[in-house]
């Protein structure tokens, strides 16, 4: 039976990728963006989902960035946490699952320095900045609402972009413009995963109809922050350099989340980020590199 998915956020890097692996099944896929709706109008998000009827909605919307959410921590919470809340509570009202899109900042360094590894769904949040709080207001109103649910933490993310305001295209923004020198952090440790695979590995738990819940969907391993670019610049390659830096040569405003590699402990690993970087990188070469 083809399914309506109401996918919200279809031109985020998440968004583009979920449309992409959505729509090659059996879903009739409803796309919606921040030109169609907004989120922080909650009447608005209301109004929109009983027009649509949907029997999914996957929330690959928020208001990202550490640095944004300190600014502006209204919009943080309206984005971040209230609008989530609605979709939990309409979610049992209009009888739709819900999968939405979480972040492994609503974990921080200072308890990795114990732990020492990797973070899996049973390790207890314990975010550090405003983007981290709100995200896990968002999943804590989720998980206490909606009868049935999905939240999928992600990690930094590579792939399909149309925008240049993630950690990747920034760089890649840099290249472009003609640098031949750039520095990246060597000091923040993730689980960098590529989007398409995280797509797929989503579509698969919806179509196993896995117990509900809080899932961790990364590419198997740990790396800073330079290892992932150094990589994607030696499988470009390019003629550019890449320096070691600290966060903290940079200049920003929030608390930085520098030690947050997650892995899954209900999961099969997904392929090493390294092959995914492979397939990443050989689907970028017909830009302007």
């Amino acid at each position: 039976m083809v399914k309506r998915a109401l996918l919200l956020g279809h031109t985020g890097k998440m968004g583009l990728a979920l449309g992409e692996v959505l729509s090659a099944g059996d879903y009739k896929v409803i796309e919606k963006n921040s030109n169609d709706f907004d989120a922080a109008d909650l009447n608005e998000v209301k109004v929109m989902i009983k027009e649509v009827k949907p029997d999914i909605v996957l929330n690959a919307v928020a208001f990202l960035g550490i640095d944004g959410c300190e600014k502006d921590p209204i919009k943080a919470l309206k984005l971040n946490a209230l609008y989530p809340k609605l979709l939990a509570e309409l979610s049992n009202e209009d009888n739709f699952l819900l999968v939405h899109f979480s972040t492994d900042a609503v974990f921080n360094n200072i308890d990795n320095k114990i732990k020492s590894g990797l973070y899996v769904e049973s390790d207890s949040p314990n975010p550090l900045n405003m983007y981290g709080l709100t995200k896990y207001c968002g999943d804590c109103f989720i998980q206490a609402i909606a009868r049935e649910h999905y939240i999928f933490r992600l990690p930094v993310l590579f792939g399909k972009s149309i925008r240049k305001d993630q950690f990747v295209e920034k760089m890649l923004q840099k290249i472009e413009e003609g640098n031949k020198n750039i520095r990246v952090s060597d000091d923040i440790v993730s689980s960098p995963s590529y989007s398409l695979d995280v797509a797929n590995e989503s579509r698969r738990i919806l179509e196993s109809e896995l117990p509900y819940g809080v899932y961790h969907v990364v590419n198997e391993g740990k790396v800073t922050l330079f290892e992932l670019m150094h990589e994607i610049v030696q499988n470009l390659e390019l003629d550019v350099k890449v320096e070691r830096a600290s966060y903290n040569d940079f200049p920003y405003v929030g608390i930085k989340n520098t030690n947050t590699p997650m892995t899954s402990e209900k999961l099969s690993p997904l392929r090493s980020w390294k092959e995914a970087v492979k397939d990443y990188t050989a689907n970028l070469r017909g830009c302007k590199w």
